[in-house]
């Protein structure tokens, strides 16, 4: 006899019905009619992919989230948590060049990524511009999210956008180290709501930073990898995106390599000082540009604020709104992944806090060099959730009811006829009467009963 006592489906996973399945099918085919119209080929990637294509993603900790495997042939493979590095390694496999027309490509499907009380398997659909690296690419991938997202939602939908760039621009002007970077990315909220100079200090020593009090202190401090270990456990422990940015093992990598590029006090605090500043601008693209290039008179910015300013402002030639955007020069993503200006995606029904998609520049980096690319995705589920636009155009649900069989052959004939005008039929040849019918149908959402009794049609609203 079968133990059926521990066959539950797996935590972070359900089971999904024709009613979702509805929307998420209409949601596939309209993304991909809307993005093709913009010169989008649809493409699909293996569910299943070599770990080696997803643990090397530069940014992105997938050593913690991902589903892997050795497969019976005893290669070690993965759930793909992420559609982008599949295309990619599809353009490099096929050799397809992308050096004098930019590829677009359109996906539609699952992804799953382990996290605990959330959804472990994400329905997405998103496009990938690759081979181009002007500021034009990136004005048409965020078009398209906005635009698509605006005519699915019944609310109005505001993006938030940042520039990574310009982050990158200011660490490397003050010199600031990778872990030194990855704490106060990691910390902005804090720093941008704290006056006190001395309490990032404090919370950057209980992260692991040593800050040299002296500017011409070139000596570094000796520090194990168990020692790092430790200190990354406090970061993880502390912040639950940090799992999502990237691995222990990068981390410790890079901290061993670059370790006696630790800044001193004055470079440090300068740099808070300037990211404090930049990350409080709560105002609309004119001045939020200007008063960031009064706190960044000094450092060398001025193409990427040029960029991302030259990036929102073109929207509007897709007549976009661009009051609806918010400009977040804290927006960071995943670092270490975005290379340029990024964006998430939201809508009153989820508040700031609660993204149903985004992108951005993601300069891809390959043994061949550098591949130019910029994307976004959307996670379908959020918006399912929140009022999708959704026609049926008059398809209704009905039942056609026989009770008899020498009733069978019309009602037979009449489930032809309705679902050769489009509607949805069910023949039902039960003993249930007709008023248990109708409880049923009003219960899973049927319109009408059609009766057939003694080659006779009669027609029950529900």
């Amino acid at each position: 006899m079968n133990n059926f006592s521990n066959i539950n489906k797996l935590s972070g996973f359900k089971d999904k019905f024709s009613d979702s399945l509805i929307y998420s099918n209409k949601l596939r085919k309209d993304f991909s009619d809307f993005v093709e119209k913009w010169g989008y080929e649809q493409v699909s990637t293996p569910i299943l992919e070599r770990s080696d294509l997803f643990t090397s993603k530069t940014g992105t900790s997938l050593t913690n989230n991902i589903y892997s495997f050795t497969d019976p042939s005893g290669v070690d493979v993965s759930l793909r948590p992420d559609f982008t590095s599949s295309i990619m390694r599809m353009i490099i496999e096929k050799e397809i060049d992308y050096s004098k027309n930019s590829i677009r490509f359109s996906y539609s499907g699952d992804i799953f990524r382990y996290s605990p009380n959330e959804n472990n398997f994400i329905s997405q659909n998103g496009i990938e511009l690759i081979g181009t690296n002007n500021i034009t690419s990136d004005v048409e991938v965020l078009s398209i999210a906005m635009i698509f997202s605006r005519n699915m939602m019944s609310e109005d939908v505001f993006v938030r956008v940042g520039h990574v760039g310009i982050l990158m621009d200011i660490f490397r002007f003050y010199k600031i180290s990778d872990r030194e970077s990855l704490f106060i990315l990691q910390n902005l909220d804090f720093i941008s709501s704290e006056t006190s100079i001395e309490s990032v200090f404090s919370k950057a020593k209980d992260f692991g930073i040593f800050i040299n009090d002296d500017s011409s202190t070139s000596k570094s401090k000796d520090l194990s990898d168990v020692e790092i270990s430790k200190m990354l456990d406090f970061a993880f422990s502390n912040d639950n995106n940090f799992k999502q940015t990237r691995d222990k093992e990068s981390i410790i990598k890079g901290i061993l390599n670059n370790f006696e590029k630790q800044s001193n006090s004055k470079n440090f605090s300068e740099c808070l000082s300037t990211i404090s500043k930049l990350i409080n601008i709560d105002t609309n693209l004119e001045e939020a540009i200007s008063l960031a290039n009064e706190i960044l008179a000094g450092v060398p910015v001025k193409k990427n604020l040029s960029d991302f300013y030259q990036i929102v402002k073109n929207l509007e030639n897709y007549e976009i709104d661009i009051s609806n955007i918010k400009i977040d020069f804290g927006l960071v993503r995943e670092w270490g992944y975005y290379s340029g200006f990024v964006f998430e995606l939201y809508s009153k029904g989820f508040g700031e806090k609660n993204s149903f998609g985004g992108g951005g520049r993601y300069d891809f980096s390959s043994k061949s060099g550098v591949i130019p690319a910029t994307g976004f995705a959307i996670d379908s589920e959020k918006i399912f959730n929140n009022s999708i636009s959704f026609s049926t155009k008059n398809i209704k649900k009905i039942i056609v009811y026989a009770k008899n069989n020498e009733d069978y052959t019309l009602a037979q004939k009449t489930c032809f006829d309705e679902r050769n005008i489009g509607n949805i039929v069910l023949l039902e040849t039960s003993e249930k009467n007709i008023e248990e019918l109708r409880v049923w149908s009003k219960e899973n959402n049927f319109s009408e009963i059609i009766s057939v009794s003694q080659n006779k049609i009669n027609r029950i609203e529900v």
